[in-house]
């Protein structure tokens, strides 16, 4: 997909669903109190792109089915704090990965390794009630929340060939804006689905994010437990030439099923 389409579609989204949550009816948020969700999870991404970096061109290529034999190293999780309509959440991911490539027919190795932090506020602009309750006491309801924040990306590409070993690595933040759908399909089972874009405005870096979650959730001493499933893509393109003129270009995306727990109190 074309970055500047997938930024204005975002944006048109963002502005339709403020006109709809100005004009249509909203619930009353019926728990008021300050909620903390801890979530780590497991990720078990494909990996598809290439690296350049001193001149040199290399594949990533890591499918689902491989995924778990060429990471050396992942830790992943998120927290979030919620007060009413409001929200702030903070996403940590980092994965080491390392594989065997080819490079102008000579066999090389490529590894990699990816930090990404991402944090901001959400507000839940539209909260519309869908009959009964959940099995926490509150009303069903379909909701939607715009994101606005910043991602922090952390960058490194190790290449090793017969003729000696090559390194490069970057840093960078980016504003980060996004939409969250949320409804609650029984009293136990929450279906949400989420899209941001960084680096709008700069065309040699950019990131854009989606993901599909079903949420079991189920009560636990005084709290709530929840199981997450679903997908989960980030995609991340940075172009940078140094003083000597050779170009780090990281095009990779990383994406696959997701699993994980999260506990809220």
């Amino acid at each position: 997909m074309d970055f500047s389409r997938f930024a204005s579609f975002s944006f048109s989204l963002l502005t339709i669903t403020a006109a709809a949550g100005t004009a249509a009816a909203q619930s009353e948020i019926n728990n008021d109190r300050w909620r903390v969700t801890v979530s780590p999870y497991v990720w078990a991404t494909s990996l598809d792109g290439h690296v350049t970096l001193a001149g040199r061109r290399a594949p990533v290529d890591v499918p689902f089915s491989d995924a778990f034999e060429h990471l050396e190293a992942a830790v992943m999780g998120d927290v979030e704090v919620r007060k009413g309509r409001w929200g702030g959440f903070v996403d940590y991911q980092y994965a080491r990965t390392n594989e065997a490539v080819s490079l102008l027919g000579v066999p090389v190795e490529l590894g990699t390794r990816a930090t990404s932090v991402s944090g901001g506020l959400a507000y839940r602009l539209v909260d519309d009630p869908l009959g009964g309750r959940t099995v926490f006491g509150d009303q069903r309801s379909f909701r939607v929340e715009p994101i606005v924040g910043a991602r922090w990306s952390k960058l490194r590409a190790d290449l090793s060939t017969p003729l000696g070993a090559t390194s490069k690595g970057a840093d960078w933040t980016d504003l980060l804006l996004g939409l969250r759908v949320e409804a609650d399909a029984t009293d136990r089972w929450t279906l949400r689905g989420q899209v941001d874009v960084g680096g709008l405005g700069d065309s040699g870096r950019n990131s854009r994010s989606w993901q599909a979650l079903a949420v079991y959730r189920t009560p636990l001493a005084g709290g709530a437990v929840s199981v997450n499933l679903g997908y989960r893509l980030l995609e991340q393109t940075y172009q940078q030439d140094d003083f000597t003129g050779q170009s780090f270009d990281w095009n990779v995306s990383r994406h696959g099923p997701v699993i994980g727990l999260s506990l809220t109190y």
